[in-house]
């Protein structure tokens, strides 16, 4: 139904066809539907809908002019007919791809006289093409999706939180600039209009609105006036945030994104941050800068110096006046230790949007929201970035992105409302976008590793009495893998004290290995459909926002329900036991065997838990540690598992 009512005649411009055929083959990879039967429908719903449009038009010809709502908006069919006499039947191929001609095409092309046996050959063709088109890529969404949920069902959160947020700005930008972009000088014009009623606002907003003033002058004492009244603003907005309200909004989300961390996501966040860096947008804004001169755009170059000026100003005159610690104390020192705004989003809102207010300047009216889209699209992936890890509160980041956005969207006005010299389009995209992959690569090569220290999550460390956690104190540290809170797929049924390369040793001596690494190269393995079991990499599993720190495997020797093996997982505990300080690790020991996401062979839990403690203990035997197993209530413990612990601990 869906697949035939995008294909139909004006009911498919309100039919979200395209995304629906892209959950569809999410929900393909997921499981829950069949991969043929649904390329089948939606194939035959594609051919039934262009068909039903082919014959409507074909049986009423030019009286459709007079239907409605073809009588409301002519123009519809007429760039129909324009597209097909452009193309003539290709245009169905091309027309099945093309939003908004696809439910046009059809008709035109029976309006116009186009053979039935012609159109249906293409008809078909076409949709043999657009089924798979559109499923496929929901498919490798939903597989990465499934894979990432194997992985930590967090990380598939935030990967389907991303993606559906980046979507959602780029409509956002898009239907925005649609809608504003006629109304602007209207607007702009009003506001000039009602600025000379009042003479005191017309001495300061007119430069800005009237491009028969000089700006210089009031370009300067609106950045004043905005750096002053954003520290008045945002002294009271001070008061506000000591509140019940915005502090449970501030610390509830610190808390959700905290929860949500994992060691793949903090990889990717840590690089968008670095993105914006001071460094990498000092490098940039100075090679723009640089850029400008060079070409004698002194206006230009002018306000980009303003805009980057006040925007750092500003954030630093506020941080200096409200004091506001992190949510992470320690990150930075210096004036950066204040939180209030957050420099990374105030000034990639400068940098980056003024940037694109340049660019857009000289590009063709139509596409100039795809320059703000794009701007958009990383100033909010930073913003975020900065959430994520900890570095700021979401008022820090709402207002950084606020303060920022007023004082591009002032110089925006001037800018466009002014005769200043025009920077050549061909030039100013190419020399930023090349300094910022280099200044943004450079950064990141030289810092990444140091950053990726700085802000990882921190944990307070415990210390326990040997012989308390050895007695019953054992039973105050997690039963299950932390992933999302009331998981209770994976039981941490082991629990071992002592230096992590002896428990290597230990285990290999006893014939354990450590499995193949996870590589771009060897998860090329998951789709050989010959691999063994000892072949293939790990899945790592993440506990409490962290990887594993020790994977080993036992092979078993092949059963009726073919190859399985033992995998031990060791993961910090944050806790250490006196005396000595002795490290205790957490740890998982599963069998496992291989299962299928998808196209991809990958192993998976077979969820017999005791049995693979059974055979731990047993490689254990003779090798001088203590070794005990203790029992959890039957109240902490699920069905696939029977409440067995292993502790282990040198003699």
């Amino acid at each position: 139904m869906v697949a035939a009512g995008e294909s139909l005649a004006v009911v498919g411009l309100v039919v979200p066809g395209a995304a629906i055929m892209i959950a569809a083959g999410s929900l393909i990879a997921l499981g829950p539907l069949a991969f043929w039967p649904t390329l089948f429908v939606a194939i035959a719903g594609a051919i039934t809908g262009d068909g039903v449009s082919y014959w409507f038009g074909h049986h009423y010809r030019e009286r459709l002019r007079t239907f409605w709502p073809f009588r409301s908006h002519p123009q519809w069919l007429s760039r129909g007919e324009a597209f097909f006499e452009r193309h003539g039947g290709k245009s169905i191929l091309f027309g099945r791809f093309i939003g908004p001609v696809r439910p046009i095409t059809p008709v035109v092309a029976g309006m116009m006289g186009m053979r039935p046996v012609a159109f249906y050959g293409v008809n078909v063709l076409s949709a043999l093409a657009w089924g798979p088109a559109y499923l496929l890529p929901g498919i490798a969404f939903g597989a990465s999706l499934a894979l990432a949920g194997a992985v930590a069902a967090r990380l598939a959160i935030l990967l389907l939180v991303s993606v559906a947020s980046a979507w959602a700005l780029l409509w956002l930008v898009h239907r925005s600039f649609l809608a504003l972009s006629p109304r602007a000088v209207r607007i702009a014009e009003e506001v000039l209009r009602w600025g000379n009623g009042h003479p005191r606002l017309s001495k300061l907003f007119g430069g800005v609105l009237d491009p028969s003033r000089a700006e210089s002058r009031t370009l300067f004492l609106i950045g004043i006036l905005l750096i002053v009244a954003s520290w008045l603003f945002l002294s009271v907005l001070e008061g506000v945030v000591t509140g019940e309200p915005l502090v449970r909004v501030d610390q509830g989300l610190f808390q959700l994104l905290q929860s949500l961390r994992t060691p793949w996501g903090d990889k990717v966040m840590v690089f968008v941050t670095e993105l914006g860096d001071g460094v990498t947008i000092t490098i940039a804004v100075g090679a723009v800068l640089a850029w400008l001169l060079w070409r004698r755009n002194w206006r230009a170059a002018g306000y980009w110096a303003a805009a980057i000026g006040f925007g750092e100003i500003g954030a630093k005159v506020i941080k200096l006046a409200l004091h506001r610690p992190r949510p992470i104390a320690n990150l930075y020192d210096g004036l950066s230790t204040w939180s209030f705004p957050s420099g990374h989003a105030t000034m990639s809102m400068v940098a980056y949007g003024f940037l694109a207010v340049l660019i857009a300047s000289q590009g063709a009216p139509q596409r100039r929201w795809t320059v703000y889209a794009g701007a958009a699209v990383l100033v909010s992936a930073i913003a975020f970035s900065r959430l994520y890890l900890g570095a700021h509160w979401l008022s820090d980041v709402i207002g950084g992105l606020s303060l920022g956005l007023a004082w591009v969207c002032l110089l925006a006005i001037a800018y466009y409302r002014h005769p200043v010299s025009r920077v050549p389009i061909r030039g100013l995209p190419g020399v930023a976008l090349l300094v910022f992959v280099l200044a943004g690569a450079w950064h990141v090569s030289t810092q990444y590793p140091a950053d990726l220290k700085r802000y990882e999550p921190r944990k307070e460390v415990v210390r326990y009495d040997a012989q308390a956690w050895w007695i019953g104190g054992w039973r105050r540290l997690p039963v299950y893998r932390l992933d999302l809170e009331g998981d209770f797929e994976q039981p941490l049924n082991l629990q071992w004290a002592g230096g992590l390369d002896d428990v290597r040793k230990t285990l290999s001596a006893r014939g354990w290995h450590q499995p193949v690494s996870l590589a771009a190269g060897t998860a090329l393995r998951w789709l050989s459909p010959a691999a063994a079991l000892e072949d293939l990499p790990l899945l790592p599993q993440v506990h409490d926002g962290r990887d594993e720190v020790l994977q080993m495997t036992y092979p078993l020797s092949a059963r009726r329900r073919g190859p399985r093996q033992v995998v031990l997982r060791l993961w910090r505990s944050d806790v250490s036991l006196d005396p000595g300080g002795t490290p205790l690790w957490l740890g998982s020991a599963a069998l496992q065997k291989t299962g299928h996401i998808v196209v991809l062979k990958v192993p998976v839990d077979d969820r017999h838990y005791d049995q693979a403690l059974s055979e731990l203990a047993r490689s254990l035997r003779s090798t001088g540690l203590d070794v005990v197993q203790k029992q959890r209530g039957e109240d902490q413990i699920p069905t696939n598992w029977k409440g067995a612990v292993l502790l282990i601990r040198p003699p």
